[in-house]
């Protein structure tokens, strides 16, 4: 399958029992339905952080592909992915209305798992603060 952000070719990476794909160019990754939360909740995904590229190229190389729109792989055009935005960080997940496959770019996976710790943290001192 070719990347849908550059003209790289995404490869199946195997993360625990999902299996999702990466483009060997620009490290973007593409997840059928569903499997984005499983890798989020997951504990080793040294998989998909190998592939990627160096921190201070991520940022850059995520937000000039943040801006390109693409059609879902899986649907083979038949959709446009819509871009949803995150409440607390800065990025967009492009995701398939038809399909509900989603796209993250390069280094915004780890803004996720990142900004779902943060969240869990808040809501327990929230919580403790309410006792």
């Amino acid at each position: 399958m070719k990347c849908i952000k550059c003209e790289g070719d995404l490869v199946l990476v195997r993360v625990g029992d999902v299996e999702v794909d990466q483009c060997d160019t620009c490290h973007g990754i593409w997840f059928d339905s569903g499997e984005l939360a499983k890798i989020v909740g997951a504990k080793d995904v040294e998989a998909l952080r190998t592939r990627a590229v160096a921190e201070k190229d991520a940022e850059k190389r995520r937000k000039a592909s943040d801006l390109k729109r693409a059609s879902c792989p899986r649907c083979k055009g038949e959709g446009k992915l819509v871009q949803v935005a995150s409440v607390t960080a800065d990025i967009h997940i492009d995701t398939c209305a038809v399909c509900g496959g989603e796209w993250l770019d390069s280094g915004e996976l780890w803004i996720v798992r990142n900004e779902g710790f943060s969240r869990k943290v808040a809501a327990f001192f929230r919580k403790v603060l309410d006792m």
